[in-house]
Parts: C-alpha cells; sequence; structure tokens
C-alpha cells in the first residue's frame, strides 16, 4: 500500500521523476537477528543494572533526541538516546559505559534484509543510488558485507564520515554531493521520520517512509511524501 502526502513534481513525457535514491540501513534495508530484548539484556547485565526499558520506550527516546539533537555526531547521539531512556524510567546510568556494553552485545554480522528489499534494489538497480547511516564504518560495513550488498550502491556515507549525523542535514549533502543530484531529482527511503524523512524534508527531498513494526505516524512527527507498508511497494513510487 502506498498513500502519498504530495505529489511528486510533474515532469516531461518519458523523464523520471526521480534521477537519484538514497537509501537508509538499520531498519529499512536490514534487520537485527537478535532480539532487542536479548541485547539490551545483556548490555544491563555488563553494566550490573536491570534493564530500564523495552523496544518502544527506546525509539520514543530515539524520536525524542531526534527532534532535540540535530547537531552532534553518532556516538553522542547513542548516548542521548539511551540517557532519555533511563532517566524516563528513573534510572541513573553512564550511557558512554552503556552504549559500548550494547554494541559489545550486538552481533553485527547477524543481520537479514527486510521484506521486499530485494525488490527495492532490483528498482533501484537503473538509478545512482547512496546509502546514508548514522551507524560508523566499522560497524555498519560488516552489515553491508553480512546480506551481500557491500557493493550496491554508488556511494556510501557512514555516521563516522560526518561530523553531525541524522536528522541534521549534513550526511544527506554529502551524498548529493558525491551523487552530483539536486533535492527535488532525489527520493530518500528510510524507516525513521525523526531522522529520515525530517532531514530530507529540510532539504527539500521527496521520502518514501517504510514504518517498521508498528511504529504510527503521530500529529507532531514530520509529513513524509510516501508511506509504503513494504519495500516491495517502492517500485511503484518510482514508476511514477
Amino acid at each position: 500500500m502506498i498513500t502519498a502526502s504530495d505529489e511528486p513534481a510533474q515532469v516531461e513525457s518519458g523523464e523520471r521523476s526521480y534521477e537519484k535514491l538514497i537509501f537508509d540501513l538499520d531498519r529499512t534495508l536490514v534487520e537485527h537477528d537478535q532480539s532487542f530484548a536479548d541485547v539490551f539484556e545483556a548490555a544491563c547485565v555488563a553494566c550490573g543494572i536491570e534493564p530500564f526499558c523495552g523496544p518502544e520506550a527506546l525509539d520514543l527516546a530515539t524520536r525524542l533526541v531526534g527532534r532535540q539533537s540535530t547537531g552532534v555526531d553518532a556516538e553522542t547521539f547513542d548516548r542521548r538516546v539511551f540517557e532519555t531512556a533511563a532517566a524516563a524510567a528513573g534510572v541513573a546510568i553512564d550511557s558512554t559505559e552503556f552504549a559500548n556494553a550494547y554494541d559489545d552485545a550486538l552481533d553485527n554480522g547477524a543481520v537479514s534484509l527486510r521484506p521486499g528489499a530485494d525488490t527495492a534494489l532490483a528498482a533501484a538497480e537503473d538509478y545512482e543510488s547512496a546509502l546514508v547511516t548514522n551507524g560508523p564504518e566499522r560497524t555498519h560495513a560488516t552489515k553491508l558485507e553480512a546480506v551481500g550488498i557491500e557493493d550496491r550502491f554508488d556511494t556510501v556515507v557512514f555516521g563516522s564520515d560526518v561530523a553531525r549525523v541524522k536528522p541534521a542535514v549534513d550526511p544527506l549533502e554529502r551524498a548529493l554531493k558525491r551523487l552530483d543530484s539536486k533535492p527535488s531529482r532525489t527520493l530518500k527511503v528510510g524507516d525513521s521520520l525523526a531522522k529520515d524523512v525530517t532531514s530530507a524534508n529540510d532539504l527539500g527531498i521527496d521520502s518514501a517512509w517504510i514504518p517498521y513494526g508498528n511504529r504510527m505516524r503521530a500529529s507532531s512527527d514530520p509529513e513524509p511524501t510516501y508511506v509504503l507498508s513494504s519495500l516491495a511497494d517502492l517500485p511503484s513510487v518510482l514508476s511514477k
């Protein structure tokens, strides 16, 4: 299912609406095989504390930090997410220690493509494309290799490549420059309203949002151009 809040710009006959594509990675193209509960519990055990939140609370914390922190690097962003979730639960943590423990518990080689990813990537083969992720190269290159898409993109912008990660526009600006693309001719594909859609909107880039899990858009959330029920719907957007 596809819904559109706004129709894309009109184009001449034979001209495609979009020339370049920018994909997010985590929870857009790939998802971890490990359960959140197992990874989170392992991090808590390593830090000697009781588990203080579930995935919904951490997702909410991510959205809050995304709205409030538009000028931070990847490591600071992650620490603030854990700090926010812990504070909401009334728990004091060493956010640096916890973020490191969480990273240690997470197997970045144990990932799988999300449903519809093969269809979306096949439809994108005729386009120049970029991958833009907030994760550092040291961990996220492993994910790309694990699912066999390390050579699929014309350029990759990792969180470790920029001083400010999404929702700041820096990573998308770098991708646009590398692709030699205009915002009006580019489509951003991602799962995060707070990070992917916000940064795309700020640059005037159309966005295709693929909700992860049962995520619903709240009235305070940024509005994507398209809402896709699956990555398999992307070819319908590209054919417009």
